[in-house]
């Protein structure tokens, strides 16, 4: 059998249209994180680091559940297997994501609040979003290169 060659601007196109799903993903990724830590945040205010980490942890162990389902589903659809290495290999990304995002949100929270003077809302929301910004790119990249690989032939 000769193998066919795929033009280059199906590869762009095919790349693009995948990212654009990541991103919308994404988007429904990062409204479930702020909803369950907001909610945390208005039931049990606090300004301890470890409290916050903990209610980061919690949101981002739903907005990852969520990211699974979808970006498994459709995101990566063509490519992904549900093996247990492909599940595994998830878990230990969203692992890597939980802590990059809990250092980002103690760090830059705190940061905010005690030298900066801003209040606790507003400082865990702006640190909240730098921290998901940069999960969320190391999350594309984890889960394009190795997680979601695509399937062997």
């Amino acid at each position: 059998m000769a193998s066919e060659q795929v033009p280059v601007s199906y590869g762009i196109r095919h790349t693009f249209k995948r990212y654009t799903k990541f991103l919308i993903v994404g988007g429904a990724n990062a409204v479930v994180d702020l909803v369950v830590l907001n909610a945390l945040i208005l039931i049990a205010p606090t300004r301890h680091a470890a409290t916050l980490s903990i209610y980061n942890t919690v949101a981002v162990i739903c907005a990852i559940l969520n990211s699974y389902v979808w970006n498994r589903r459709w995101t990566f659809a063509d490519a992904s297997e549900g093996t247990r290495r492909e599940k595994v290999l998830f878990v230990v990304q969203a692992v890597v994501n939980i802590i990059v995002n809990d250092i980002v949100v103690v760090w830059l929270s705190e940061y905010l609040v005690f030298s900066r003077s801003v209040p606790l809302f507003v400082s865990s929301n702006a640190s909240k979003a730098l921290a998901m910004l940069i999960s969320s790119s190391f999350s594309y990249v984890c889960m394009r290169a190795f997680v979601f690989r695509g399937r062997r032939r």
